[in-house]
């Protein structure tokens, strides 16, 4: 990825279903190893109360990944 590239971490955030094209493009592309956060599927019919649990529950996950060494 362009900002791992420039020394700016990086994350991909997707819900679950796209889990594997996500992973199949930034390998096709030459990432194999992008860093991804996983979010359930699907987030868009979900309340707002519900959403931002969901976001925050995945914050420490998100900061760690952003964090740890590698990537890109």
């Amino acid at each position: 990825m362009v900002c791992e590239e420039s020394g700016v971490p990086a994350v991909a955030v997707v819900t679950a279903v796209f889990e594997n094209l996500a992973r199949t493009a930034a390998r096709a592309h030459g990432y194999p190893s992008m860093r991804l956060l996983v979010l359930p599927h699907p987030m868009e019919s979900r309340p707002e109360r519900e959403v931002r649990d969901i976001a925050g529950a995945h914050v420490a996950a998100l900061l760690g990944l952003l964090t740890a060494g590698g990537g890109a």
